[in-house]
């Protein structure tokens, strides 16, 4: 049986040059990230937002669906939620962060729209069937103070998927890069996935991003 010295194997290493010429690359890599963000930072951030709508909105359509509940999204300013229907009023969704109350930064606004849709027919979805009357109103009015309402949807998301078709804007506020008007928008028909697209520079779509 032949004997293996300890010596014959020699660890594996990186020679003084490989251990440089990495550290360029990485600075250089760097660098490259850090001119991109910071040239792209304002439209980048649009784009994030209008994603993260979508995919919360698509993931809530996945929620109504599962647990067969009608859900409506309330937008108040610059936030937005989630609420489900109990079959006569609104409420929080209890234990589900995701589908909670959430802030825009303070330089984003969001502008929801009904108009000048490409509908091919009226929305399958009647508003009136989940409006609370009056006496149920005066019930959700209870507890809250004189300067807050009930919160009622203003999109909404059947369990069997249908939703009502929308359109909403995401642009800066006026106070923050005045000098770019720079918009995504995120569009629902009939069912989800909703579509974000954009960037539109000036009202011209400088190209769409994918579907979430």
């Amino acid at each position: 049986m032949k004997n293996y010295q300890t010596n014959d194997i020699k660890p594996n290493g990186f020679t003084l040059i490989e251990v440089l010429l990495v550290i360029v690359v990485i600075g250089l890599m760097v660098a490259a990230i850090q001119i991109n963000f910071t040239s792209n930072k304002p439209e980048t951030e649009l784009e994030q937002e209008s994603k993260r709508f979508a995919g919360v909105f698509n993931l809530a359509a996945e929620y109504g669906l599962l647990n067969n509940i009608e859900l409506g999204l309330f937008i108040d300013e610059n936030t937005y939620q989630f609420l489900g229907y109990d079959g006569t009023r609104w409420a929080v969704i209890p234990d589900n962060e995701l589908l909670s109350i959430y802030e825009l930064p303070e330089n984003i606004k969001m502008s929801l729209l009904f108009d000048d849709l490409p509908l091919e027919q009226p929305s399958l979805i009647d508003a009136e069937l989940f409006t609370p009357d009056d006496e149920t109103l005066a019930e959700m009015q209870e507890g809250l103070s004189d300067d807050k309402k009930p919160l009622i949807p203003q999109v909404y998301i059947l369990s069997g998927g249908d939703i009502t078709p929308f359109k909403i804007e995401f642009s800066f506020s006026q106070q923050s890069y005045d000098s770019l008007d720079v918009m995504f928008t995120v569009t629902g028909l009939y069912s989800t996935p909703i579509k974000v697209s954009g960037p539109f520079i000036d009202g011209v779509n400088a190209g769409d991003v994918n579907e979430s």
